[in-house]
């Protein structure tokens, strides 16, 4: 078994670095490009959980840990560790909106980093942002924050 990670841990992947959006531990259905009723079955259990990453250079896409190493968004490209292993699905990288209602001069880059410092969930998310913009427009952006951290909306309700 390899090393357990936990959401927001910034991590190399074989398809770049990115950060851990969710850690899942039951099979769970993840969105394939190609429309909106379009899935993957992708097998996760507490000894090998899934790990859903939010890549820096595009899209999101699920891992073991076997194919993960620890890394830094603060690290220079060429510092980046290469990362042998596969994929337990297609990456997905579908247009979203979530960064129309960003602050001006944040882009994918500050998006990961922001999901990384608030620990890399969508409810510690909702907890940093509740007391500035009360509990609904909180949800509304956190919603709007992962759906860019993850390149699509079909996350909702599934993971």
């Amino acid at each position: 078994m390899g090393t357990r990670y936990e959401e927001g841990d910034v991590v190399a992947t074989p398809d770049g670095r990115g950060v851990v959006a969710a850690v899942l531990t039951e099979t769970f259905y993840f969105p394939r490009e190609g429309g909106e009723d379009e899935y993957e079955q992708v097998t996760a259990t507490d000894d090998q959980p899934a790990y859903v990453v939010g890549l820096e250079s595009v899209g999101s896409a699920p891992y073991r840990a076997s194919a993960l190493e620890a890394s830094s968004l603060d690290d220079e490209e060429s510092d980046v560790p290469e990362v042998e292993g596969e994929r337990l699905a297609d990456t997905i990288d579908e247009e979203v909106n979530g960064l129309d209602s960003l602050p001006e001069g944040w882009d994918r880059e500050s998006v990961l980093e922001y999901w990384e410092g608030i620990g890399g969930s969508w409810e510690e998310c909702v907890d940093d942002m509740e007391e500035e913009f009360g509990e609904d427009r909180a949800k509304q952006h956190c919603s709007a924050m992962k759906d860019e951290v993850l390149r699509t909306e079909r996350w909702r309700n599934r993971f």
